[in-house]
């Protein structure tokens, strides 16, 4: 069985997102000095069931047993003198009631909807959240010390049945090197100037902010709601954003100023301490084609220059623009999983078509790659490797297997661990889930 232990804002989530006054609460079990409410039962049903609740009875049985187990693990982390700060614990409360603020519209609409203040909520939350940092902590020094060997993973790869052992896709391992254009200084004085007249024509009251900013914003996200953001807490956007914000007085209008987005100007609509709402424009400066071909020269030049002294990954950590990947030597890395390798499935049509007709060791010719904010460069990619579909194997695969004998080993230590505290702690169970089969044997009353 794999033991879980419930997010801290999956809980808090499902705990906030109940109705007040609902729910009637009792005791369903005991562990040392922790108990179990039926509500923690029926929080953690939500969060299994993605708030659709179940009457499956060994799904319950399932969640009951995991929450014996969380509850074991804190009173063990209580018992150990394990440590939680309150700044720790406070940042994490505070985080979770920005999101539920934003997702009301404003803090009014959010006390509100709970009949209490913000202050309260976070008072009322600050012990849940502390119990289950405990219990990560807990679990990560239950196995924490578990390590496995090249030999460790290779018994377990012994012991595989060769028809379970899992087919593998084609993979690819690839760098580049990017260049993008830079930007005129003649167009960037020319959006400023542009941004300075729109924000004198809204401050003499000669248009609005809804009209311009859907005739001029290009930020998506504000741009057909009068460029208007609902409250937000500090740190929500860059520093260049909120700098012009506290420096800007209520009901007034910003300079223009730039950030890694382009150039703005702020209306300041309202600032509560920590708390600002507030309205901008945003404009880039734009790339022409002529910027673009000085680009592409730019990159040919690099790309042949690139010799027995010179390797592509050099090249990349030299003159690449894209700071993701140029720090690695221009390789790119698989979000998902932290390596370098890639599933052509997973790939875009564009990056497998320019991968289709190379072999390990080529490189692509300059191509015009647009980002998702529509941003253009030209890319040279190289591709370092390439693995054919295949049957995992040590060889090639040995991460994989390394990942699922160590999962298999803190498996093993953790059910060890619970034999033991088991044995070694005060635990009752409700006659309710008395009946549940179970991993292990939780006592009735283990005096």
């Amino acid at each position: 069985m794999k033991w879980i232990v419930f997010s801290v804002f999956s809980l808090l989530t499902l705990a906030m997102n109940a109705q007040p006054g609902k729910v009637v609460d009792r005791i369903i079990g005991v562990v040392g000095n922790e108990i179990i409410l039926q509500s923690d039962l029926e929080s953690s049903v939500l969060e299994m069931t993605e708030g659709r609740g179940s009457d499956d009875a060994t799904l319950r049985c399932s969640v009951y047993e995991n929450l014996l187990y969380q509850k074991l693990l804190l009173n063990q982390a209580k018992l150990d003198s394990i440590e939680v700060s309150d700044g720790e614990v406070q940042s994490q409360v505070e985080r979770r009631i920005d999101y539920f603020v934003q997702m009301f519209g404003s803090v009014e609409e959010f006390e509100k909807y709970y009949g209490k203040s913000q202050a309260q909520l976070k008072e009322e939350y600050f012990d849940l959240i502390k119990d289950q940092l405990l219990v990560q902590k807990m679990q990560d020094n239950v196995t924490g010390k578990v390590k496995v060997t090249p030999a460790d993973v290779l018994r377990y790869y012994q012991t595989v049945p060769k028809d379970s052992i899992p087919l593998i896709g084609e993979q690819v391992e690839y760098s580049k090197i990017e260049v993008a254009p830079k930007v005129r200084e003649s167009e960037v004085q020319r959006i400023i100037n542009m941004m300075d007249s729109i924000r004198m024509n809204l401050a003499s009251g000669k248009s609005s902010m809804t009209l311009e900013a859907a005739k001029w914003s290009e930020d998506p996200g504000s741009k057909y709601k009068g460029g208007c953001y609902p409250l937000q807490r500090k740190g929500s956007f860059v520093p260049e954003y909120e700098a012009a914000v506290y420096n800007t007085p209520e009901g007034s209008y910003s300079p223009v100023f730039s950030s890694v987005y382009g150039y703005h100007f702020v209306k300041v609509i309202e600032k509560r301490g920590e708390f600002y709402e507030s309205c901008h424009i945003l404009m880039s400066p734009k790339v022409i084609s002529d910027d673009l071909d000085v680009a592409r020269k730019a990159l040919e030049k690099i790309v042949s220059s690139i010799d027995d002294t010179l390797s592509f990954a050099q090249a990349a950590l030299r003159f690449s623009t894209d700071e993701n990947s140029r720090n690695q030597g221009g390789k790119i890395i698989n979000q998902a999983t932290g390596g370098t390798r890639h599933d052509v499935s997973s790939l875009s049509s564009e990056l497998n078509l320019v991968f289709m007709g190379m072999n390990q060791g080529d490189r692509s010719d300059a191509i015009l790659v647009s980002a998702e904010d529509g941003k253009q460069a030209y890319v040279v990619y190289h591709l370092d490797n390439r693995l054919p579909a295949h049957a995992a194997n040590m060889k090639d695969d040995y991460d994989i297997f390394k990942q699922v004998a160590e999962a298999r080993a803190k498996q093993t230590e953790t059910d060890r661990w619970i034999k033991k505290k088991i044995a070694a702690t005060y635990i009752k169970t409700d006659p309710e889930y008395m009946g549940c089969t179970t991993q292990f044997s939780w006592p009735k009353n283990n005096p």
